[in-house]
């Protein structure tokens, strides 16, 4: 899934119980993780960039593969879930395990959408890594008949989130007076 949508989703699941501040990067990490320090292992190394198209492999990105097993893991959410919950309960947080879960989120959610979201062929989801090879075979998340109706969606959610917190363009009198 593109990054913009992954950061709306985090944001989203994650409304008025953390910042964005912290959602929104959380939610595009495991793709920042593994594709930021390939890019400039290519251009230190001189490395042509590789072109994506509906031919390119996984194995056209090799260092990208390497990191992104990791940050497509479960094992990772396992263990920042870990490392959150000792912080806050080390810290007198009175729902260390809710506020952990809550911080993970947006990480989990991103894992959990790419599954399907991704073919064996480019980038599939390592989501047992490194417990397992099993990956699921999904379809590219840029096919529009998938692309489309996630996009949708995550639309609507935000429609409805907006409308719930009764922001000022999307009361139905604002746009009786838009409409005039």
């Amino acid at each position: 899934m593109d990054v913009f949508s992954h950061w709306l989703w985090s944001i989203a699941l994650t409304r008025k119980k953390v910042s964005w501040k912290i959602s929104g990067p959380m939610g595009v990490l495991p793709d920042l993780l593994a594709f930021i320090p390939a890019s400039i292992y290519r251009m230190a190394n001189g490395i042509s960039r590789t072109s994506v198209d509906d031919d390119t492999v996984t194995s056209d990105m090799p260092v990208a593969w390497e990191i992104y097993q990791w940050t497509h893991s479960l094992t990772i959410v396992a263990f920042l879930y870990g490392c959150a919950y000792y912080f806050l309960k080390s810290r007198g947080h009175e729902k260390p395990g809710y506020m952990a879960w809550i911080f993970v989120l947006p990480w989990f959610f991103h894992i959990l959408i790419d599954i399907p979201g991704h073919t064996l062929r480019f980038f599939p989801t390592p989501f047992l890594h490194p417990f397992s090879d099993f990956m699921f075979d999904g379809v590219r998340w840029s096919t529009w008949w998938l692309w489309f109706p996630q996009l949708f969606v995550l639309l609507g959610i935000w429609w409805v989130i907006l409308r719930r917190e009764n922001h000022v363009l999307l009361r139905p009198r604002a746009w009786k007076i838009l409409q005039k």
